[in-house]
C-alpha cells in the first residue's frame, strides 16, 4: 500500500490478507480500549440535558416500565419547525404512494391510513410508487389534519445526527427515526405497539402521549391507562418493545421524533438480517453488531479550514477494533462498518477524539504541530470517521 503519511483509507480484500495479527503497540490498543469505554460514558452525559436522567439510565437495556424524561434544558440545540421548513423546501422531496414507497422521504396519513401520494405530488415515472412533493398541497393537507411522516430526518440534520450518535453509543442499538408533523386533533396511528424499544422526543409544539395496560389489543380499546402525559419541547418518553401506546395531536403545529432502538437480539427475533449495515448474515455477536452501527449515515464532508482550535467529534458510536498491522506499518482497524488503515499516530488521534468529545484538534493530537494535526484530522473527516463541529 502506498499512502500519504496522514491518509486513512478503506482496505480491499488484498490488503486485508496482508494484515499481520498483533504487532500493534500495547499503548495504542490500551488507548482505544479506554476510548471505547469513555465514549459511552461521555455520550450518556451529553444526552442527559436532552433526554433526562431516567431515559438515559434505561438506554443500556430494555426498560421494564415507561419513564417520562424531564424537560430538557437548552432545547434550542434540537432542530425546530424552522429547520424542518428549510429542509423541506431546500430541494425536491419524494412522497410515498400507495405502495411501500421505500425510496421516498415522506408519507402522509389520516385516521384511515396512508394517503395516495398522487394527491400531494406528481408521479415521477408511469409505474413509480413515489411522487415529487407539491409543497402547497402538503401544507393544505397539514392544515386539514393530515399527519406528515418524514423518514430518517436525522440524515439531514447535523444537530440530530450528533444526538443520535450518542443514543447509539449508549444503547448499542441501531436507530431508525421518523418525524411526525401534525396539526390536527386525531391520532393517525391509533393504539398499537412496536417490536423494539422506542424513544419519543418532542421537538416543537405539544402532543398527548398515552400508554395502555399490556393487555390493550391492537387498535384498542384500552382497559386502563398507565401513563397519560402532554409532551412539550424537550420532553421525551422511553418505552419498551410491545407496550401499547398512541400519540394524539392537540390541534397546534407539532413535531414528534420517534427513535426506534433495534438491538442485536431484535434482528434475530425477527429472523431478519440487517443488510443495510453491509452484512449478508447475522452479526455473530453484539460486539461486532455495535461496530457496524451508523455506518450508512456519514455526514457530508465539508471543506473546512482546520486549526488546532477546531472542535471535532466522533462519528463512530459503535467503537473501534484494532485488527493488526499491514506490511508497511499501517494499522488496520474496524469502525463504522468498514475496515480501514492509517498510520499509528492517525489512529491514536481518532481514538483521542472518540474518547474526549468535545475536544479541539490541538488537545486531541499527540503532536503539537499544527499542520500535522490538521492533515490527520482532515483525513479522518474525509472518511466520515470524525466531524468538525460548527
Amino acid at each position: 500500500m502506498t499512502v500519504t503519511p496522514h491518509a486513512v483509507h478503506r482496505l480491499d480484500e488484498v490488503d486485508r490478507l496482508a494484515i499481520r495479527e498483533g504487532g500493534v503497540s500495547d499503548g495504542l490498543v490500551s488507548l482505544i480500549d479506554t476510548a471505547n469505554s469513555a465514549a459511552v460514558e461521555r455520550a450518556a452525559a451529553r444526552l442527559r440535558p436532552v433526554l433526562g436522567d431516567t431515559v438515559v439510565a434505561g438506554l443500556g437495556r430494555p426498560c421494564e416500565t415507561p419513564s417520562l424524561g424531564t424537560e430538557a434544558k437548552g432545547t434550542s440545540r434540537l432542530p425546530g419547525r424552522a429547520e424542518f421548513e428549510r429542509w423541506l423546501t431546500a430541494e425536491p422531496r419524494l412522497i410515498a404512494g400507495p405502495g411501500t414507497g421505500a425510496n421516498a422521504d415522506m408519507e402522509l396519513r389520516d385516521a384511515d391510513g396512508k394517503l395516495p401520494g398522487e394527491r400531494f405530488g406528481n408521479r415521477l415515472e408511469p409505474d413509480s410508487d413515489t411522487f415529487q412533493m407539491d409543497i402547497h398541497r402538503v401544507r393544505r393537507a397539514l392544515d386539514e389534519g393530515v399527519t406528515l411522516g418524514v423518514r430518517q430526518f436525522d440524515r439531514w440534520s447535523s444537530a440530530l445526527a450528533s444526538h443520535l450518535d450518542d443514543v447509539v453509543a449508549v444503547s448499542g442499538a441501531d436507530v431508525f427515526t421518523k418525524l411526525f408533523i401534525s396539526a390536527g386533533t386525531t391520532s393517525v396511528t391509533g393504539w398499537h405497539s412496536d417490536r423494539q424499544d422506542v424513544i419519543a422526543l418532542m421537538l416543537w409544539g405539544s402532543k398527548r402521549f398515552q400508554l395502555g395496560d399490556w393487555d390493550t389489543p391492537e387498535g384498542g380499546p384500552v382497559s386502563r391507562l398507565v401513563l397519560d402525559e402532554v409532551l412539550k419541547p424537550g420532553d421525551c418518553l422511553l418505552f419498551p418493545e410491545g407496550h401499547p401506546h398512541q400519540a394524539v395531536p392537540l390541534g397546534g403545529d407539532s413535531g414528534l421524533l420517534s427513535i426506534a432502538l433495534l438491538r442485536h437480539h431484535n434482528w434475530i427475533s425477527r429472523n431478519q438480517v440487517p443488510t443495510h449495515l453491509g452484512v449478508a448474515e447475522f452479526p455473530p455477536n453484539e460486539g461486532t453488531y455495535r461496530r457496524l452501527l451508523r455506518s450508512r449515515l456519514p455526514l457530508a464532508a465539508k471543506s473546512v479550514r482546520l486549526t488546532e482550535g477546531t472542535h471535532v467529534r466522533t462519528r463512530i458510536p459503535g467503537g473501534i477494533e484494532v485488527l493488526g498491522t499491514a506490511s508497511d506499518g499501517q494499522v488496520a482497524f474496524a469502525a463504522a462498518g468498514g475496515v480501514f488503515a492509517a498510520s499509528p499516530d492517525t489512529v491514536a488521534l481518532l481514538a483521542a477524539v472518540h474518547a474526549s468529545f468535545p475536544v479541539t484538534l490541538g488537545e486531541a493530537a499527540s503532536s503539537g504541530e499544527r499542520q500535522t494535526a490538521a492533515d490527520r484530522g482532515r483525513s479522518l473527516i474525509e472518511t466520515g470517521l470524525v466531524a468538525a463541529v460548527p
